[in-house]
Formats: structure tokens, sequence, C-alpha cells
């Protein structure tokens, strides 16, 4: 049934939330203030609506500039590929530090007031900010697609504002040339270095063999701005065919602060902008000059050449890999010293060492989405004085700090960053300081 709903927040989710009598409404594609029409299921509770039409826009809403955004007609809309794009990005800050401060509340059980919240820092550039993404072949279209909202329907893109340009050209012309070389992709990741100029691309296939390679380098030879390739088989090694290691600014447009080696498939941060400051914003809490730092899930080095700038020695933890590989090659010698392994268990065996506990000053972690479940512990065994946690996700992030403070550790201060405008997520950086 199609019920009127003024739209009055945004919901973690991304959708706007609204009510229609005692009921809870999540629509999508609506912003703070909007007055809309609503199909919504009949029945009783909490319901999520699908938007007929914006009635009133409210304060908050912008014309989006894709055309591939939001309900319209056509089968090339409704794209899952950004949530807010209509939503001003003031609203969108507040809506993501708000959702950051109620997950450690409700998960963390870190009231406000109990440490200091900065204000978010928002990414430098709201749109064209991303150096890769991951993409779906449609072979019909002969297009690399995002899929519709909830769904595995393709949205066969003409242009993508997230994309940083040269990556949007990308994207435009590998799609065409990977039909034409015959390789059947399952999934595509690309990644453009502005400072290079250049592309490399990840591509998982039903299987790598001669074949595959050959019509890799026939791809490589086909699309200009395309180094190199990464071919993989589910659950099998890369391939290398080309040169797929692509070297970042580790700030951009400044290559004097260093670069770093990268690869499609291997993480990174996709807005190189936001991830300087993120950098930036982790090492100014930790104030890591003089001191030993361990570093807990290195990764690629996104931290540790920073870190290494300022800190006496650097002891920098990542499983064994590709990513591992490149940390090396890029920082191997001087003061950072590279350890292959789990990041808990060779942060507890680490204080398990003969002046393992008080070694070192200071820690850094950024684990994956899941967390580092268990690492209070272990930093309390390291008697480490002063630690400081990036995280990608506020559930597992607050549920982590959660632990360290019952290992010992206070949060004194967390700072929101936005990496990815026009989505809902939020990246976040905590200080947590021994008590003891």
């Amino acid at each position: 049934m199609k019920l009127p709903i003024v739209i009055e927040d945004l919901a973690p989710g991304g959708e706007g939330v609204g009510r229609h009598g005692d009921r809870t409404v999540f629509v999508p594609f609506t912003a703070p203030g909007d007055r809309v029409l609503a199909e919504v299921p009949a029945g009783e509770g909490t319901a999520h609506g699908t938007l007929v039409e914006v009635e009133a826009a409210g304060g908050t809403r912008v014309a989006p500039p894709c055309r591939h955004f939001g309900v319209r007609d056509g089968p090339d809309t409704e794209c899952g590929g950004c949530e807010w794009l209509h939503v001003a990005y003031p609203r969108q800050l507040e809506t993501k530090a708000r959702t950051l401060a109620e997950a450690l509340r409700r998960i963390g059980r870190l009231e406000p007031g109990s440490y200091s919240m900065r204000p978010i820092v928002a990414s430098p550039s709201p749109l064209r900010y991303r150096a890769r993404a991951k993409f779906h072949l449609d072979r019909a279209s002969a297009r690399l697609v995002f899929f519709r909202r909830r769904s595995h329907e393709p949205v066969r893109l003409a242009e993508c504002h997230l994309l940083l340009p040269g990556l949007d050209v990308l994207r435009a012309a590998v799609g065409p040339a990977l039909v034409a070389a015959r390789l059947p992709a399952r999934e595509v990741a690309l990644e453009w270095s502005e400072h290079e100029g250049r592309g490399a691309a990840w591509l998982l296939l039903p299987e790598v063999g001669p074949a595959a390679r050959a019509r890799a380098a026939d791809l490589l030879a086909a699309v200009a701005g395309l180094a190199g390739v990464v071919l993989q088989a589910e659950g099998g090694p890369p391939v290398v065919v080309g040169d797929p290691v692509l070297r970042q600014a580790r700030v951009p447009g400044r290559p004097g602060a260093g670069l770093q080696r990268s690869r499609p498939d291997v993480f990174q941060q996709a807005n190189r902008g936001a991830n300087a400051v993120l950098v930036e914003t982790a090492l100014g809490l930790l104030a890591p000059d003089g001191l030993d730092v361990l570093e807990l899930h290195c990764g690629a080095g996104n931290f540790t050449g920073p870190l290494a700038a300022r800190a006496r020695s650097v002891s920098a933890v990542e499983v064994q890999g590709p990513a591992l590989d490149l940390a090396r090659a890029d920082l191997g010698g001087g003061p950072v010293r590279f350890f292959a392994g789990d990041a808990l268990k060779l942060a507890l065996a680490f204080a398990r060492e003969p002046g393992g506990p008080g070694r070192f000053g200071a820690a850094l972690l950024d684990p994956p989405r899941e967390g580092a479940k268990g690492i209070g512990a272990a930093l309390r065994d390291l008697a480490v004085p002063r630690v400081v946690y990036v995280s990608c996700d506020p559930a597992t992030f607050a549920r982590d700090l959660r632990a360290c403070g019952e290992a010992g550790y206070r949060v004194d201060t967390v700072v929101p960053v936005d990496m990815f405008p026009q989505t809902r997520h939020v990246e976040a950086v905590a200080l947590l300081v021994s008590e003891k």
C-alpha cells in the first residue's frame, strides 16, 4: 500500500527513516526532511518501503549528478554503488559521526563524555575520489557493471562519479576488451595511479592456465593505460601478467612525501586523499617520535612508511603474502623489521620473550573488518603504554575497545574519518592509554 511519510533521519544502513503512525519505515533514496510517497508492505512493526515519489524535497536533499542513481525509469538505475548521492555532504558527515558514537555507547559501553570525540574529518573530495573499485563483467553489454541495490541485476555503467577520472576511463575500456579477449572474469578489480598515469587489474577466473595468460597479454595490448593484470582462480595463487605493481603517492600531488607500491589484489584504501588524512590523524594521536613501535596488520605498509620516518624502530606484522612482499620492497631495512604471521599470536609471543613487556613504547593496529578480537590481553601483556586502533567497522571497533578497557586501557580520544563519501561507511581512529 502507498503511504505518505516524512523522512526524519538517515539510518545506519543508509536508508532514510520516518514513521507512519506507530510504524517505523525505512525508505531508500530519501533524505531528512523529504515528504515522500512510499510503497509499504501491509502489517505491523518496522517496515522497509520502496520510494514511489518525492512529493516535497527536504532541506538536506541535493540533486545527484549521476544518471544511474535513484529510482528512475529504465534498467540502469538504482545503482548499488552509492547510497547518499542525494544527501548534502555536511548531513552525511553528521550522520556518520552519530552512528559511530552510538556504536561505542551501545556495543562498547562508552558513554559520551567519557572520552574525547573529535569532529569528523571530511574527505578532501566528496566525489571522484576512488583510485580503485571492484566490478562485475556483464558479457551481454560488454561492460563492467555494478549491481542494482539488493539484487544481481547489472547497472550498465556509462559513468561513475565516485571514480577518479582516469579510473573511470579505464573502466569503460576494460569491459569490451575483456569480452574481445574471451576472458570470462567473474569479478574485476581495477586500480589507477594518478602519480604514474596508469592502471592495473585483478581478474577472478574459473581457471588460470596458459590460455588465460595469453589472453591477458592480448588484453594489455588492447587497453591503453593498463600496465598489468593479476589472474586468480578461486582459492588459487595469483598469476602476474605484465607489471601490475603501481606506485601511489602517499599524499596525492606530493610525491616528495613518499611513494608506496600497490597492486589491485592487495588491500589499499581506495580514497588516497582521505587516506593521507587518516595516516596523519593516527600518527598525530600516537606521537611515535623516538619510540620503538609495534605495528599489527601492517598490510602493504600504509602506516609503516610514515611511522618509520618518525619512530626509532618499527616492528611490523602481517601474514605472509603479496601485501607483505610489497611492504618489504618499499621499506625493508632501516628502522623497519617485518614479521610474517598472525598478528595476535605474534603479539602474545613478543610478550613472552625476555624483556617483552615494556619493549614497545607505542603500538598501532589497523585490522580488517572483522577486527582484532583478543588484542586487549596481548597489549596488556606487552605493557604498551599508548595504542592507536584504526577501524573500518564501528561494531567490531566498539567491541574491541570495550575489551581493551577490560584489559586496563582507557579510551582517550576517538576521531571519525570519512573515507567513503556518498555511502554510510565511516572509518575511526582511537587513542588508548594504559592506566597501569
